[in-house]
């Protein structure tokens, strides 16, 4: 009898240490997926059971505020800035206008800024015949019809998306990426070309500030099919060569292309407020789009104006690391891509 009880105790205790084990296990299995996974849990969890409105907006602001060292704080535009934040928004209108115009006048017809599909597929039909118009703008011409092939490939995109393949904090640094933008914004970076005289650089400008934040260049440079491939985003070399510099590098709509698909997610806004401001984040790129929903302009928030719930931003084309992204109002409101 004594025996057996003996027996009783034995399994019992070596059930306990077995349950130990695999309870200790367990935790150091834990310990060592849980920094790993933490992220995407979270992630998970917030869309999955969102915060109470209150609760989620302040974590927001704790988070903004945190981030105030690394990030420009600004109340008021300069007024310097007044004519700086139209300069890329009347390149668009005045490429877009000369558009017109010369279709008006070769096929006899008037046409519109808004007509932009009959003005593309003319452009398309009658290229040729274009090209060999005494003094013709070519870049305007060859601009348009990139610009809004994009448009119409793009047109049916959701108003906002975030992307399964989402690229986390942890290989991008939005400080860096603000730090690049405030250092270069005015001293372009002679590292790389300055295309500001085929259109603008502030696609290309926006590139080199997420470069220096982290994100890794995709493709190789060299051909032209490599360049205009609207998956690949790279850029190498001093001068503007479009086939060592990919058109997602430097084109502001092959930007919203790109970003579109490989940014952790994306929004929409018709207009700044509270909404937009608790969706962006220092170190986002924002595009602006016109009333055809082309984008005509590309920057980075490097800043926060809480007490307006605006973003300070900056840019090239339009040189500036202080304006407000509420003072470009842009008709085709504009975009904001989440980078971490």
């Amino acid at each position: 009898m004594r025996i057996k009880r003996l027996k009783i105790v034995f399994l019992t205790v070596l059930m306990l240490i077995t349950v130990l084990n695999i309870n200790v296990y367990a935790s150091e299995k834990k310990s060592e997926t849980g920094d790993s996974t933490k992220k995407e849990i979270s992630e998970y969890t917030s869309e999955q059971y969102p915060l109470q409105k209150k609760k989620q907006q302040e974590s927001l602001e704790q988070t903004k505020n945190s981030e105030k060292q690394d990030c420009f704080s600004k109340n008021s535009i300069d007024k310097t800035e007044e004519d700086i934040v139209n300069v890329a928004y009347n390149n668009m209108i005045k490429k877009e206008k000369y558009i017109v115009d010369l279709i008006s006048q070769h096929s006899g017809k008037q046409t519109s800024l808004d007509a932009w599909e009959y003005n593309l597929q003319y452009l398309l039909t009658h290229y040729n015949e274009i090209k060999n118009v005494d003094n013709i703008n070519m870049l305007y011409v060859e601009s348009y019809i990139e610009d809004y092939k994009i448009v119409k490939a793009t047109q049916n995109m959701p108003l906002t998306k975030r992307n399964e393949r989402s690229t986390y904090a942890t290989s991008y640094n939005y400080s860096n990426a603000v730090r690049y933008a405030e250092a270069y914004y005015q001293n372009y970076n002679s590292a790389y070309p300055d295309w500001t005289s085929y259109g603008g650089d502030c696609a290309n400008f926006i590139s080199q500030c997420l470069y220096a934040g982290g994100k890794a260049m995709k493709g190789t440079p060299g051909t032209a099919s490599a360049a205009q491939n609207l998956s690949n985003w790279f850029s190498s070399g001093k001068t503007c060569n479009t086939n060592n510099v990919s058109s997602t590098w430097r084109g502001a709509n092959a930007f919203k292309s790109y970003w579109q698909r490989n940014a952790s997610g994306y929004s929409k806004f018709s207009t700044v407020s509270s909404n937009s401001y608790n969706y962006g984040f220092c170190g986002d790129a924002v595009s602006l789009l016109n009333s055809n929903g082309s984008a005509y302009h590309t920057l980075i928030i490097v800043g926060y104006d809480s007490a307006n719930k605006d973003f300070i931003v900056a840019a090239h084309t339009g040189n500036t690391k202080t304006a407000k992204l509420s003072s470009y109002s842009p008709a085709g409101g504009f975009i904001i891509y989440n980078m971490r």
